[in-house]
């Protein structure tokens, strides 16, 4: 059942979501959002606990407090600017189609770099071979065959299988080394280590990228070109959100949708199955079925009448099967009851254990002696003589007064110590109430009621461990003695109603799905309401924050397209949870297509929408790669095509580092017709795997 939100109170809402979400300030925002809103207390607590996560909206709807977050440690405050790296070299060998040490070097800073070879040169080797070294994997080998995986070191070179990039950040004199040494048979077996500037050699998890590597990522290759559009929308979508700092809403959305998904088939699931119901109890001769039928289908339900007749399971001979029925229902301790004594004994044993032999221990003792002391006197006033030493005239008005002022010092040492001891006494209390006596008929020779004995003289121990103990051990014997019992109950006790039994428990179990709806239509409307301004907040912020990553999209797009009369019209990150896609839309001469990435384009045509999409996310302020290595982007784009993607590149190369290989010579054509800058190098492979790259102007 959901609970009202005196659990998720204002003070609650603002301060401990807001530190359980410390470091995303889009939480933050939509937390301070959230106060200025209008919403109700209750509808306030779905998105708050939506924003805390799972366990937080978990517990909101069972009506428990929502779980204790710790404060994240301050933030120190974002640079104004972020610290670029680019690449100042690669060097591989034994790698794939490159047999002995082969490198490339590029200036580390802005710039259009393009490497030409043909097919087999060796130019994915070294895009691939840099992401491996950067990033432990490369995509591309999560679709190749098992062949491949087995064959991936080059066969002409074999006496190491290396990968080496050379990273240039912003401020460093010398370049940070990263490299990857693979030792075993498997692809995935490198090892790696960094040599920063100093020369000093650290692991790989060192440079702490984090997530950047995969909100970034630097590499593009031509299959994952293809993949952005024509793949799974969520993937795209994912990436984008992501790139946005919008993952922990998208993640807030979600909950908050199956949670009313989960409420609405509580509601439901009573109408759906009342005519399932209402069928069997028709098929029964028993007349309490049909009193059940009329009743479910009068114009009110009378859920108590209904309850007296699902409880009214059929007479039976009372003699006869008198202690297999009550068997049939004996219910022993839960687990879960269990196992809270047990964690609560163990904590107040770790907490006694604590305190023994300290001072506050030493003044608890004090404090009990002099207390039972006083309590001796004043029911013996007239009796002066220590009753534990025997000397006499020593207690008193002198004695008592003394004695209390000595337990108003004492007292507030003795406060832990004695916490301490009531913890342990309480917990003793609820253990022994759980290993109640076995009732009266359970027969004692029966193996559950051996086991129930047994469960049962657990009562006398005193020891919290060993208390903790018996109730773990023996708990679980006692309660598969339970089961067993109850099982073979059932299968020896005889209906007498002739089926009467089983539609009563169908009865009982739709009305507790009855009045499960009740309180799941109760907190629905609240969820929902709660839902639709979340949702509103996240289209806001979505767009928002998408439209400058649309905006330079568009843009490229605008320089690809060349003569074509198609036009990117925006894109949109609609949906949520396994329906979330990211919409392209595009106009056909000037007329809006209806359909998104509709298969009017050709490939190549796909290929030049990818590369808009894609584009955008290396220039934006907050990428901390200054470079960004393209594999083959040319393929299956015509000429103007290509004219215009050479453009783009060499705009792009003005702001940050790009590297394409690529073996179509028309894209090093068209920057050398139009004049563009570049670096154009040609790179070759003999039959042995020597691969040497040189000046192509």
């Amino acid at each position: 059942m959901t609970r009202g939100p005196e659990a998720f109170e204002s003070g609650r809402e603002g301060g401990r979501a807001a530190a359980s979400a410390g470091d995303d300030p889009t939480a933050t925002a939509l937390l301070e959002a959230l106060t200025r809103s209008g919403l109700s207390r209750e509808a306030r607590a779905w998105v708050t606990a939506a924003l805390w996560g799972d366990d937080a909206l978990t517990a909101l709807q069972e009506g428990r407090p929502m779980p204790d977050i710790e404060p994240s440690a301050p933030q120190p405050p974002p640079p104004s600017a972020v610290p670029r790296t680019y690449l100042a070299g690669i060097r591989v060998q034994g790698f794939r189609g490159i047999g002995r040490p082969a490198e490339l070097t590029f200036p580390p800073g802005p710039g259009l770099t393009v490497i030409v070879g043909r097919n087999g040169s060796g130019k994915s080797s070294f895009a691939e071979a840099a992401e491996a070294a950067m990033t432990g994997r490369n995509p591309r080998w999560d679709a190749m065959p098992t062949t491949w995986r087995d064959g991936w070191r080059n066969l002409h070179y074999d006496e190491r299988t290396e990968a080496t990039v050379d990273i240039l950040a912003a401020g460093d004199r010398a370049p940070t080394r990263i490299t990857r040494r693979w030792t075993g048979e498997s692809v995935r077996s490198a090892r790696g280590e960094v040599v920063l500037p100093s020369g000093e050699a650290v692991p790989l998890r060192t440079l702490d990228w984090g997530e950047d590597l995969v909100r970034y990522r630097p590499f593009l290759s031509y299959d994952e070109l293809g993949r952005t559009v024509t793949g799974r929308s969520a993937e795209l979508y994912d990436t984008l959100t992501a790139l946005l700092g919008l993952t922990g809403l998208a993640e807030a959305e979600r909950r908050l949708a199956k949670a009313c998904d989960g409420l609405a088939r509580r509601r439901d699931r009573p109408s759906r199955e009342l005519s399932y119901l209402l069928d069997a109890l028709r098929a029964s001769d028993d007349p309490r079925a049909a009193q059940a039928v009329g009743l479910l289908t009068a114009p009110r339900l009378d859920m108590d009448a209904l309850r007296r007749i699902a409880a009214d399971d059929g007479p039976s001979d009372p003699g006869l099967h008198v202690v297999l029925r009550r068997l049939r229902r004996l219910s022993v301790p839960e687990r879960v009851v269990m196992g809270d004594v047990v964690n609560e004994l163990r904590g107040a044993s770790m907490e006694l254990a604590m305190a023994a032999g300290t001072k506050g221990d030493h003044a608890h003792g004090v404090v009990r002696l002099l207390e039972e002391a006083l309590a001796h006197h004043e029911r013996h006033p007239a009796e002066t003589t220590c009753p534990t030493c025997s000397t006499p005239n020593a207690l008193g008005p002198d004695w008592v007064r003394r004695a209390q002022a000595q337990l108003r010092v004492l007292r507030p040492q003795a406060a832990p110590a004695s916490s301490a001891y009531e913890r342990a006494r309480e917990a003793r209390d609820q253990a022994r109430f759980l290993m109640s006596p076995p009732p009266a008929w359970l027969p004692p020779e029966s193996e559950l009621g051996q086991v129930w004995a047994l469960w049962e003289s657990g009562a006398g121990l005193t020891d919290l461990g060993e208390l903790a103990e018996h109730i773990e051990v023996v708990g679980r014997k006692l309660r598969a003695a339970a089961v067993s019992a109850r099982r073979d109950a059932a299968e020896r006790l005889e209906d007498p109603t002739g089926g009467w039994s089983e539609l009563a428990g169908q009865l009982s179990g739709w009305l507790d799905d009855a009045d499960d709806a009740l309180a799941a239509r109760s907190g629905l409307d609240t969820a929902e309401a709660a839902l639709n301004w979340l949702s509103e907040q996240a289209r806001a912020l979505r767009a928002q924050r998408l439209g400058p990553v649309a905006a330079q999209a568009e843009q490229v797009w605008f320089q690809l397209r060349q003569e074509r009369h198609i036009d990117l019209q925006g894109m949109r990150l609609i949906g949520r949870g396994a329906r979330r896609r990211v919409e392209v839309d595009v106009a056909v001469d000037g007329v809006a297509d209806q359909t998104s990435a509709p298969g009017l384009l050709s490939q190549g045509e796909f290929q030049a929408l990818a590369l808009s999409i894609c584009l955008p996310r290396a220039l934006l302020e907050d990428n901390p790669f200054g470079f960004l290595v393209l594999d083959d982007p040319v393929q299956a784009m015509d000429t103007e095509t290509v004219e215009g993607l050479a453009a783009v590149l060499a705009e792009v190369g003005r702001l940050r580092q790009v590297v394409v290989f690529t073996h179509d010579t028309r894209l090093s054509d068209a920057l050398r017709r139009l004049g563009l800058p570049a670096s154009i190098r040609t790179i070759n492979r003999d039959a042995m795997s020597n691969v040497w790259v040189s000046d192509g102007s």
